[in-house]
């Protein structure tokens, strides 16, 4: 038997929201993101994801009992915001289930979009002050949208991983999904490709983000996460990420 899904909310979620999801992969660029934007814009936690096939822990926060994926929530001007955030790694063998899952949630929801936010690794980011944020979709009218909000597209290439497949499930339902995807570090947290991540978020929602802070703290943030980075590379093996430093035999 398949281990299954489950999601509960502590409340209705309003239809034609746009949806956020921050999951651990390279540079952790996706949870540093979404754990900035949650606080930045005072999202309450409004549910959480949970399924036997991810480790068996769960957080506590001042004395408060956290489930390791959660669902934040709250309207940012006329707009709700979803936000799905992820303090554990994905395991490869959990990325299938968990994208039909959650694409397939957010359809039922009547989310009008979806926005990845994540890293791609380069070798110099060392030599990178400020990194470049790519967009990749599944929709040639959202990555024009992202080309005339100055979020150049990602051209050629593989995307691995959990943001892989959900961009893989979206296009098989439907569902409006845009990945931004900044230079980063591949093993250690970079929270300054958080913030080109969403400064690239706030151009096409329309919506200011500070990230300030990102950048002051940007040390204290990479050694508390780093073994949450030391996790998520050993999930990364096997999970697809492997071909993103391969050239599509297609362009030989």
């Amino acid at each position: 038997m398949k281990p299954g899904w489950s999601i509960s909310l502590y409340g209705e979620i309003p239809q034609g929201g746009i949806a956020v999801v921050g999951l651990p992969d390279a540079g952790l660029v996706g949870p540093i993101s979404t754990s900035h934007l949650v606080k930045q814009w005072d999202l309450r936690n409004i549910g959480y994801i949970d399924s036997p096939s991810i480790p068996p822990v769960i957080l506590f926060h001042e004395a408060s009992p956290l489930l390791p994926i959660r669902i934040y929530g709250g309207y940012k001007g006329n707009d709700f915001i979803l936000v799905v955030h992820s303090d554990v790694a994905i395991p490869p063998k959990s990325i299938y289930g968990l994208s039909s899952f959650l694409t397939a949630k957010l359809v039922e929801k009547g989310v009008k979009r979806v926005f990845l936010l994540g890293g791609i690794a380069v070798q110099d980011r060392l030599n990178i002050e400020t990194p470049k944020t790519y967009a990749a979709s599944i929709e040639a009218e959202t990555l024009d949208y992202a080309r005339r909000m100055g979020i150049e597209p990602l051209k050629e290439g593989f995307i691995g991983g959990v943001y892989a497949q959900i961009l893989k499930e979206g296009y098989k339902r439907g569902l409006s999904a845009l990945a931004l995807l900044s230079e980063c570090f591949l093993n250690y947290p970079d929270p300054g490709a958080s913030a080109s991540t969403l400064q690239a978020f706030s151009k096409l929602v329309g919506k200011e983000v500070d990230v300030r802070q990102l950048i002051e703290q940007e040390e204290e943030i990479r050694l508390k996460l780093r073994e949450l980075m030391k996790r998520t590379m050993e999930t990364m093996k096997g999970s697809g990420k492997e071909y993103e430093y391969t050239i599509p035999a297609l362009y030989v």
